[in-house]
């Protein structure tokens, strides 16, 4: 199950409503510096960073620079820097840059390469302090799942807020962004349907809940399905990208509607089914837009309708999660 999102993100994802706000950050100014000593493979670091979903097709060239430690960095405009450490030796210069990075408020993730280490795997003592809380994390250049274990989140937690941007500009990202987009989403949407199941409990305000719910829920759908266009590199202009989504997704949210409207005309039994099937058809449309924009190809109905059926399974744990967690907030344990 995914981790529950932050409550304060869920509400401005409800708020959200301006496409060109999002644009004009996604599409603001990116520039990536990679710093770090000789021997620590940073080319290859950067080759690994820039492979990825539609690294190809989406025809951004983001601006990624490669600097040796001693040399010149241009760094004032940087959005963020990767600091590669070697595994052995001291990184007094790294302290020096690394120093000059904060005081210029450039995120930054420390990254030691086990590349200078004779034998990868070698066991070897690294003390991951003193770096004034940035990201520090251990991964090995040649080593993708290393990289996307944990160089990956590293870098999306220095710049929160900002990960459509950055999956924008570093295909490595654009799966991990995408699924967070989607799990957040759907979490959001299961919560909201929490709130409004439970006045649907009253079957005469039953029908005009349904139809302020698929607006609500049709909305973050329609962000979400956006932001991922963005992440995967896709062209920013909505008025040609959402025409194209809505293609590729008028089945599922037809589908979607359908199913929600028949088990919220069931009052008292429908509350846990509506939030299984508000997780379970955001899920199948957050994926329908990544395959679409990974592969280029719309899913066929019968993967659609498997992928639905299999969303509807963590739907229903994410029900029992959310009113679990309503009845604690309400009920707060003593002592709690």
């Amino acid at each position: 199950m995914p981790k529950w999102p932050d409550l304060a993100a869920g509400f401005k994802l409800l708020r959200e409503v301006d496409l060109n706000a999002i644009r004009r950050q996604a599409e603001s100014p990116f520039h990536l510096a990679v710093l770090g000593g000789e021997g620590l493979n940073k080319s290859l670091l950067i080759s690994q960073l820039l492979a990825g979903p539609c690294s190809k097709e989406s025809g951004i060239i983001p601006r990624v620079s490669e600097y040796s430690l001693g040399g010149e960095m241009p760094l004032g405009t940087c959005t963020l820097a990767i600091l590669t450490i070697g595994c052995s030796g001291d990184c007094a210069r790294e302290k020096d840059v690394f120093k000059q990075l904060r005081r210029d408020k450039i995120p930054v993730v420390v990254c030691y390469s086990r590349s200078d280490l004779p034998q990868d795997g070698e066991v070897i003592s690294i003390n991951l302090q003193g770096w004034q809380d940035a990201e520090t994390v251990v991964a090995n250049p040649g080593d993708r799942q290393s990289l996307t274990g944990v160089l990956a989140p590293a870098m999306l937690r220095a710049c929160p807020g900002r990960e459509v941007q950055l999956a924008r500009n570093i295909p490595m990202l654009r799966e991990a962004v995408c699924r967070k987009l989607i799990d957040d989403t759907c979490l959001v949407n299961s919560t909201y349907s929490l709130t409004t199941g439970l006045a649907e409990i009253n079957i005469f305000l039953d029908l005009p809940l349904n139809i302020a719910d698929l607006v609500i829920l049709t909305k973050n759908q329609a962000l979400m399905a956006y932001k991922i266009s963005l992440a995967m590199g896709l062209t920013a202009d909505w008025k040609e990208t959402v025409p194209k989504m809505s293609a590729v997704i008028g089945g599922a949210f037809l589908w979607r509607q359908l199913a929600r409207m028949l088990v919220g005309l069931i009052p008292a039994w429908g509350i846990i089914p509506k939030i299984a099937v508000a997780y379970a058809g955001t899920y199948t449309i957050g994926q329908a837009i990544y395959q679409w924009c990974a592969k280029g190809e719309k899913l066929k109905s019968q993967n659609l309708r498997a992928i639905y059926l299999s969303a509807l399974k963590r739907g229903r744990e994410a029900a029992q999660s959310v009113t679990a967690r309503r009845k604690a907030l309400r009920h707060p344990q003593p002592g709690a």
